[in-house]
């Protein structure tokens, strides 16, 4: 259990007890607000309870403030304070904490904390970049982002499989494998490349490498003499259709790879070309016409989506009876609830605020929501701006030109580009400073927390002593009059409550944060008077083994953090500066 929950627990007892005592019952779903004071001295928790039960009882909030604090065993506190128009300060006394957390080692904790979660079966959809070229650097960002979400979910207590939707079908697959196939022959005649083609030079990379591998079969290769002469209409339209699915399986290969390479695993890549093939796209339309939600316009068939908050209906089958893309995305959403999830999570790139409302309309429309817990939640990834001594650094998807993940990472090391990709929220453009990446001072942020979780594993070497469990009562007790002890364990104790947070709201931009002022508060007690563990060894062994409980309980939750955003935590480093 959390020191939050474990108030949350006794404040939203009390309050039950104060209403029914007025004659009043409280709304079924009332959960206390629990917040965090700004500072010790106030207190480690405080909570609004009074003012949001002034409307319900009716009365005063100080003067509900005080029946709550009546209705409150404060044999668990040190103190309980009244502050201001009624919140209330809660300070809790060591035995409580040793009784609540009763734990020795954050792996354990953790577990422990996974038992308050009503756990979901979410199915969580990122990156899904077209697999028509490389990469772009927002979906490098979408990738961090995603990947350390779907982390943290895990470490709440949620089952999450990670998928990645191929779109593998369609108008641009038919312009990839034209593309290959006026590029293949590029080289025998002299032919202009077609503007509605991809322009960017990769896909002659991608060709000369299929060459290369001998992977062209004898009814394509061509040969100068054979190139004059050839049919060259008919010679594309076939190639292109020879092309494209090679084409796709090359540049989804090296997707692959390099999402590997960035520490970002999924479950599934799931192919867009299944759904047509499998007939469930057209399918999806009979569904929605027999619920009476789409209707004709001019021989096309359209879904009703201006019911659901949209700006007008959209067409799902065009007059010819092809489906448009609307429609595969719908059939694909329908299959993640037929496969069982509650929850579904997609990560989409800036340019689709407008999709949202459609396709939660439609899957709003198919029934889902209907049931408790089932939720559609869209994460809009902004844009990056890459900087360099300050100034923009330029890109364009003109003729193919543009930074790629695979670029990023290779002048970037992973755990730097990952640490700066969710310092912010994906709602909000980001500002990657390259100048500040590339600086392995402790100017970096990333830098700076891999070097306080380096200088713990300094001190157990130091002083011969290797990581060993902690006992939360005893630091509890041993922290206080102590300022940067005590300010850095309750600080600690927060972590299990962040993920918590961070699993709901999603805002995994907290998490950096957290980390950066975990060792921020660990160099203030480093340098602390009366800190010193190697000299407290020969002075006082028990209050020195204490110390060095706290430093394992920081280190465990360090290199847990940086693991739930895929960042190495080394416990060593060649430089360690303060």
């Amino acid at each position: 259990m959390t020191l939050r929950t474990f108030l949350r627990s006794m404040v939203a007892a009390a309050a039950g007890q104060v209403a029914r005592a007025g004659g009043s019952d409280l709304p079924a779903d009332f959960q206390p607000r629990i917040d965090y004071t700004p500072d010790l001295k106030f207190g480690h928790y405080a909570t609004p309870a009074a003012m949001e039960l002034a409307k319900v009882l009716k009365q005063n909030p100080r003067a509900i403030a005080e029946k709550l604090i009546a209705a409150i065993d404060v044999s668990a506190f040190e103190k309980v304070e009244i502050a201001g128009a009624g919140f209330i300060n809660f300070t809790l006394n060591p035995a409580q904490i040793a009784a609540t957390v009763t734990f020795d080692s954050v792996g354990k904790w953790l577990e422990n904390c996974r038992k308050e979660t009503a756990g979901e079966k979410v199915i969580f959809e990122y990156v899904s970049a077209n697999p028509t070229g490389p990469m772009n650097i927002v979906s490098a960002r979408a990738a961090s982002v995603g990947d350390s979400i779907t982390r943290v979910l895990r470490a709440a207590g949620h089952s999450v499989h990670r998928e990645y939707y191929v779109n593998d079908y369609g108008n641009q697959v038919e312009k990839l494998g034209l593309s290959f196939a006026y590029r293949y022959l590029q080289k025998f005649t002299a032919i202009d490349l077609p503007e509605d083609c991809y322009q960017g030079e990769y896909i002659v990379l991608y060709l000369d490498r299929l060459i290369a591998d001998g992977k062209i079969s004898t009814e394509i290769t061509l040969d100068a003499g054979k190139a004059a002469s050839l049919n060259r209409d008919q010679w594309i339209a076939d190639a292109a259709k020879y092309f494209a699915p090679l084409g796709i399986r090359s540049i989804l290969h090296d997707q692959q790879t390099d999402l590997k390479n960035f520490r970002t695993e999924f479950d599934a890549f799931f192919s867009e070309a299944t759904l047509h093939e499998q007939g469930r796209v057209l399918g999806i339309a009979e569904e929605l016409k027999r619920r009476g939600k789409l209707r004709s316009e001019d021989g096309a068939q359209l879904f009703v989506s201006t019911e659901y908050g949209d700006d007008k209906d959209r067409v799902v089958v065009r007059s010819d009876g092809r489906p448009t893309y609307l429609l595969a995305d719908i059939a694909y959403h329908a299959d993640k609830v037929a496969r069982g999830f509650q929850t579904i999570i997609d990560i989409w790139g800036p340019d689709h605020h407008g999709y949202i409302a459609r396709l939660s309309g439609a899957l709003k429309a198919l029934g889902f929501g209907e049931h408790a817990g089932e939720s559609f939640k869209v994460i809009i990834a902004q844009q990056v701006n890459l900087l360099e001594n300050g100034q923009p650094v330029v890109m364009s998807k003109r003729l193919g030109k543009f930074q790629t993940m695979r670029d990023l990472i290779e002048k970037i090391p992973v755990d730097v580009c990952r640490y700066f990709f969710v310092t912010r929220g994906l709602s909000t453009h980001l500002d990657f400073d390259l100048t500040l990446a590339l600086d392995q001072s402790k100017k970096n942020p990333v830098y700076y927390v891999q070097y306080a979780n380096a200088r713990i594993h300094s001190i157990f070497r130091e002083c011969g002593q290797p990581p060993q469990g902690f006992a939360t009562g005893e630091l509890a007790t041993a922290v206080a009059g102590h300022a940067e002890r005590a300010a850095l364990f309750y600080w600690l104790m927060r972590f299990p409550e962040l993920l918590q947070d961070i699993a709901r709201n999603y805002e995994i931009q907290r998490l950096p944060e957290y980390l950066y002022q975990t060792a921020t508060l660990f160099t203030s007690f480093y340098h602390g008077k009366g800190n010193r563990i190697k000299d407290l060894l020969q002075e006082n062994p028990s209050h020195a083994q204490v110390l060095l409980s706290l430093c394992n309980l920081t280190t465990q939750v360090l290199e847990t953090g940086l693991e739930l955003l895929g960042i190495s935590a080394p416990r060593e480093m060649h430089r360690d500066e303060d």
